[in-house]
């Protein structure tokens, strides 16, 4: 009879700790979990902005359409060493500081013929805008949008055709 109590109690007591932990979370928001580390909203929008401008909304959806500060913010967080984090996130600073001695507020509060001008000056001018550069690109065509705007999108699991003249790159 104590083996029953002793379950019936350890059941409750791992229920009531896997409730604490579950409500934990939910008062918190998705970006605010997803985001705990790396870079801030800010910088989110900022790689978004810039996205843009690199890849902009034409006959098909830019870069921010496909979300790629999001996309950059999960990499960064999970896939960079704590280092790498800080060199990514002082790159952002910097470039916000470039605005901010060029024009006198950062990029964000830049209008876009500002931004433009700057972006096409860094690539000369700051060798490590390409940190930032290539993972929004690389963000770009990794999203559904770039995807199937791009490239000939062959859904998968779907029919395999080895011998096709149909190559996506």
């Amino acid at each position: 009879m104590q083996r029953r109590a002793f379950i019936i109690n350890g059941g409750k007591t791992v229920g009531a700790i896997s409730l604490g932990i579950l409500t934990g979370y939910g008062c918190q928001t998705q970006e605010a979990v997803l985001f705990r580390d790396g870079l801030t909203p800010d910088g989110i929008a900022m790689i978004n902005e810039l996205g843009e401008i690199i890849i902009p909304t034409t006959d098909s959806p830019g870069a921010k359409a496909a979300k790629v500060g999001e996309f950059i913010a999960v990499v960064v967080q999970d896939c960079y060493s704590e280092k790498d984090k800080k060199a990514f996130a002082d790159t952002i600073a910097e470039v916000d500081k470039k605005y901010n001695d060029r024009f006198g507020r950062g990029f964000l509060k830049c209008n876009k013929e500002e931004r433009l001008q700057l972006v096409s000056e860094m690539n000369e001018l700051f060798p490590e805008f390409k940190v930032l550069k290539d993972p929004i690109v690389a963000a770009y065509l990794s999203s559904e949008v770039g995807t199937t705007k791009f490239f000939e999108y062959h859904p998968v699991p779907g029919r395999y055709d080895g011998c096709t003249a149909v190559r996506p790159w």
